[in-house]
């Protein structure tokens, strides 16, 4: 018959504590998942980021799908953030966005509210095949459905990212590095 002794159970013992140890370590300071800083939720609301876009022209498709250009004041730029929108609520949505759906911070302590591209773009024949719609109206999102396009934000021509604020129908923070 097999037995183990009392020093084999503490060499065991001893082993499991080690190896929980180390794997609690590992897990707490090296997830197997990277996770994108700029994908953030809120309490109903998905919302993904990427990195704005600072030009002083820019091409889009409007709802018509007439293609228009924006071209930036005199001394400033075109702050264009391409978002992804999704409703993770049971229930549909209804987003409205406008001059006061978000917030978009610089690192020197501006801040700026977005602005209708249809407002001060002009028709335009464009060559570029990847044109973006805006995300701007209001529009309704069914469970797990996602809206895509961009926002338009006229900025300093200094102007650094720091945070993007969502904040019509939820409150979603975004900082960017």
């Amino acid at each position: 018959m097999f037995s183990l002794t009392n020093k084999s159970l503490i060499r065991i013992a001893i082993i499991s504590v080690l190896s929980s140890v180390l794997i609690t370590l590992f897990l707490l300071f090296n997830p197997f998942d990277d996770y994108d800083p700029l994908y953030v939720s809120g309490k109903t609301l998905y919302i993904k980021s990427y990195e704005p876009l600072i030009v002083k022209e820019y091409g889009y498709l409007d709802f018509d799908n007439l293609q228009k250009k924006i071209t930036a004041p005199e001394g400033k730029s075109l702050a264009i953030l391409n978002i992804e929108i999704t409703n993770a609520a049971s229930a549909e949505i209804r987003i409205i966005s406008n001059e006061n759906s978000s917030e978009f911070m610089s690192k020197d302590g501006f801040t700026y509210t977005p602005v209708n591209p249809a407002s001060i773009s002009k028709i335009a024949a464009i060559d570029d095949q990847d044109l973006s719609y805006p995300i701007w109206g209001s529009f309704t999102l069914n469970n797990l459905e996602r809206a895509e396009g961009f926002l338009l934000f006229i900025v300093k021509d200094s102007f650094k990212p720091n945070k993007f604020s969502w904040v019509s129908s939820d409150r979603v923070l975004i900082s960017f590095d």
